[in-house]
C-alpha cells in the first residue's frame, strides 16, 4: 500500500508541477498574425568618419560622410515600412518587411569613412513598444581600379527580443538584408562603388521564449516542496 500511495503522490506532484509551470509561462493560444501599429528608426552614434551629418527629420532618415556637403558623399538612408498600418506580421517565422536600407556608395578620401553607426529601432504592437539597436558596421574598402565593393554588416545585440501579445510569449529576430523580396537573407551586404545599393530589412516572429531564470527557480522550488510534502505523508503511513 505504501508503494501505491507513493506512486499516486508522485503523480499528483508532477501534475501540480506542470500546472504551476503552465500558469507561470502562460498557456494562451498562439495567434496566426500580430498587428504591427508602427515601425520607426533613427540614426545615432556614428563612429569614425569625417564631415558626418545625421538627419532624422526627413524620410528617408540619412547619415552621410566623406566629402564636404555639396560633393559626392557616401551615406546610408533608412525608410521605415510605409504602411498603411496596422500591418499583420506572421507568427510562424515567415519574414516580414521592416523598411528599406540604401547605401549610397561614392568614392571618398581615404580615412573619411565611418566604421559603424546605430539605428535606434522601434516597433509598436498593441500599445507595447519594442525598442532596440541595429548596429551597422561599415568596411570602407580602398577605392582602387576594379571598384572593390564596400561591406555593410548588420547585427542586433541591443534588441530586447521577447514580448508578450494576448498572454503569449513571442520572439522577434532580425533576419538581415534581402534584395529578392524576403526570399534569401544576408547579414553582410556587399555594396558597389558609384551606385545606390538598396535592400529591404526583414525580421521574423515566432511563438515562445526561454523562461527567465526566476521562472525556472520558482518551478523547481515548487516541485521540490511538493516532493517533500509527499515524502512526509509517505513516512506517516
Amino acid at each position: 500500500m505504501r508503494h501505491d500511495w507513493s506512486w499516486k503522490a508522485a503523480t499528483k506532484c508532477f501534475a501540480v508541477g506542470l500546472l504551476v509551470f503552465g500558469l507561470t509561462v502562460g498557456l494562451a493560444p498562439v495567434v496566426g498574425a500580430i498587428p504591427i501599429a508602427s515601425v520607426d528608426g533613427t540614426w545615432e552614434n556614428a563612429v569614425g568618419g569625417s564631415n558626418v551629418l545625421i538627419d532624422n527629420l526627413v524620410d528617408p532618415r540619412t547619415v552621410g560622410w566623406g566629402s564636404p556637403p555639396g560633393g559626392n558623399r557616401s551615406g546610408y538612408t533608412w525608410s521605415p515600412h510605409p504602411g498603411p498600418f496596422p500591418v499583420d506580421a506572421p507568427t510562424d517565422g515567415s519574414p516580414f518587411f521592416l523598411g528599406t536600407f540604401n547605401h549610397i556608395n561614392y568614392p571618398i578620401p581615404g580615412g573619411s569613412g565611418i566604421t559603424s553607426v546605430d539605428l535606434n529601432f522601434s516597433m509598436t504592437i498593441n500599445g507595447t513598444f519594442i525598442n532596440g539597436v541595429f548596429v551597422f558596421n561599415h568596411n570602407e574598402t580602398p577605392n582602387i581600379p576594379g571598384d572593390v565593393p564596400d561591406v555593410v554588416s548588420i547585427s542586433a545585440p541591443g534588441l530586447d527580443t521577447t514580448f508578450v501579445y494576448l498572454g503569449t510569449n513571442y520572439t522577434f529576430n532580425l533576419l538581415g538584408f534581402s534584395q529578392d523580396g524576403g526570399t534569401t537573407f544576408v547579414t553582410d551586404f556587399s555594396t558597389n562603388e558609384n551606385a545606390e545599393n538598396i535592400a529591404g530589412l526583414y525580421a521574423a516572429i515566432t511563438p515562445g521564449a526561454i523562461p527567465e531564470p526566476a521562472t525556472m527557480l520558482l518551478l523547481g522550488s515548487g516541485l521540490i516542496g511538493l516532493a517533500g510534502y509527499a515524502r512526509r505523508r509517505f513516512h506517516k503511513k
